[in-house]
């Protein structure tokens, strides 16, 4: 629950924004970004720590998972989900 919270407090910064306005904050709301983003990255690997997971294991096999379900030439340009190709 306070992993979705801190995500919460995350995107708050760009609840509002366009992606051009997303991509150029100001360096005092960037700092505030960061430091949520450093809370959301630290409850995640507490988490991961807490049940076994090694992260980096299975984010690598998410991509390739990922890589299957959404063939460049298929995908490129569209928001449709891996059974809708």
């Amino acid at each position: 629950m306070a992993l979705t919270g801190e995500v919460g407090e995350l995107v708050e910064h760009f609840q509002w924004l366009s992606a051009e306005q997303s991509a150029a904050l100001d360096p005092a709301t960037r700092r505030e970004v960061a430091l949520e983003m450093a809370d959301v990255l630290l409850y995640l690997v507490r988490m991961a720590d807490t049940l076994g997971i090694d992260l980096a294991e299975v984010a690598g096999a998410k991509l390739a998972i990922n890589a299957e379900r959404y063939p460049v030439e298929r995908a490129r340009g569209t928001s449709k989900k891996y059974d809708r190709l």
